[in-house]
């Protein structure tokens, strides 16, 4: 029954995204937060994969092991090539050659039971996500329902955390629901910033409270974390200091509700950073190991796969491990790329431009995940999902930008060579 199902799905999946593409992006962009495996379905997440990765055996269920959103993420990309759509690319193309490239290079010598599965799960992020998202978008309002959609889920989630006062809800993992909450809070700080209206910009403030209030008794410290440097990106592009002290002022006292509300079990679970605690033990020991790694081959590292193989919850070390130091500089340089550009094309639009929201939420998405994996799991379900969609969205509003400045050129050189009119006869 599920294979018949999944037959009707593709099919209406098909249709939805050959008429609707905003719908289809909605659908891979909402759905990414719930990181189940849908040939896994009512099984209790693997204590031991915390990570939700992709491909992966283990959480039960024949069928396939991909969670909805990455189902619909390949699906579109099919109908992607089968519409033959031009392929649009911005300058995160040679960075992500040459980081592949090493990965390649790096695995053929080192070659692990797991570096097939990484590899794809790799490009279905990297490469599929932002390719699908650069591409398959008519306009930029098309993300709008993509955004609203996430900001629905998060909803449901921070209700659901507040509810059952605990981070692991609707069968997911307490980090992978901090993590896509985290998303959901840069969303809706973005959109609440450019809301045009007092009563659109009241709506979303509570939206944005409900938000930070679930992150905040998820309990997902990372999450937190990756939402701060989100937010600060998002005031720094705008340079509004002023919002900053209003979004203080309105959320420090909020934040310091919620802390006087948490049990005191969860108080000292938060603010234990020392060796004693068993999860910061647990991370100290994984920097050890993929650091032990790393002195083994520090030029090549030990091929792509080895995250599958240990609690990898630092993407910093996990990278030189797998890959070495050129690894490490090709993926930072990708990721340098990506902001670049987003910091590049948000000085040329109007703040009040449907554009720059996507723009601006997609260099925050991609820059809050990237900080987050230096204390949690990276290359996992759901928030990555979310980042390099945000990634393309922005690629989108690059060559948009592009675009404009090219016609504008275009006018201005048609202009010079305009014939003067005759002077009227007297």
């Amino acid at each position: 029954m599920l294979y018949i199902a999944g037959f009707f799905y593709v099919l209406a999946y098909f249709a939805v995204c050959w008429k609707r593409p905003q719908v289809a992006m909605m659908l891979i962009f909402a759905l990414a937060p719930f990181q189940n495996d849908i040939g896994a379905m009512g099984h209790a997440p693997d204590p031991n994969d915390p990570a939700g990765d992709s491909g992966d055996s283990g959480g039960g269920g024949g069928g396939p092991h991909f969670s909805m959103a990455e189902i619909n993420l390949m699906l579109a990309a099919i109908l992607f090539i089968l519409k033959r759509r031009p392929l649009l690319f911005g300058p995160a193309l040679v960075p992500t050659i040459l980081y592949f490239g090493v990965c390649m290079f790096s695995s053929f010598l080192s070659w692990r039971p797991t570096t097939m599965t990484s590899m794809i799960q790799m490009g279905l992020y990297i490469v599929v996500a932002v390719a699908v998202f650069t591409s398959l978008g008519r306009d930029e309002r098309d993300y709008t329902l993509s955004f609203y959609g996430l900001l629905v889920v998060g909803l449901v989630l921070a209700i659901a955390v507040l509810v059952t006062h605990s981070g692991y809800v609707l069968n997911l993992h307490k980090n992978g629901v901090g993590g896509s909450l985290s998303c959901a809070v840069i969303v809706a700080t973005e959109l609440w910033l450019a809301a045009p209206t007092p009563k659109r910009k009241m709506i979303m403030a509570w939206i944005l409270g409900i938000l930070v209030a679930g992150l905040f008794f998820g309990l997902s410290r990372g999450g937190w974390i990756g939402a701060g440097v989100g937010i600060a990106l998002l005031l720094a592009m705008r340079g509004e200091v002023k919002t900053l002290f209003k979004v203080l002022f309105v959320f420090v006292p909020l934040l310091c509700l919620c802390w006087f509300l948490l049990p005191e079990k969860s108080r000292d679970y938060t603010t234990g950073l020392s060796a004693k605690n068993e999860n910061i033990q647990m991370r100290y020991n994984s920097v050890e190991f993929a650091r032990e790694q790393f002195d083994t081959n520090p030029y090549l590292g030990v091929g792509v796969g080895l995250r599958k193989e240990y609690d990898a919850t630092n993407l910093f070390w996990l990278t030189l491990a797998e890959t070495g130091v050129p690894g490490a500089l090709t993926f930072l340089f990708l990721q340098f790329s990506i902001v670049a550009m987003v910091w590049k094309t948000q000085k040329r639009l109007r703040r009040d431009d449907p554009l720059y929201s996507a723009v601006a939420i997609g260099g925050a998405l991609l820059l809050g995940r990237l900080i987050h994996g230096m204390v949690d799991h990276y290359w996992s379900r759901g928030a990555i999902t979310i980042a390099w969609a945000g990634a393309g969205m922005a690629t989108y509003g690059y060559l948009i930008v592009r675009q404009r400045d090219a016609r504008a050129r275009a006018e201005r050189r048609a202009a010079l060579f305009v014939p003067a009119p005759e002077p009227e006869m007297a």
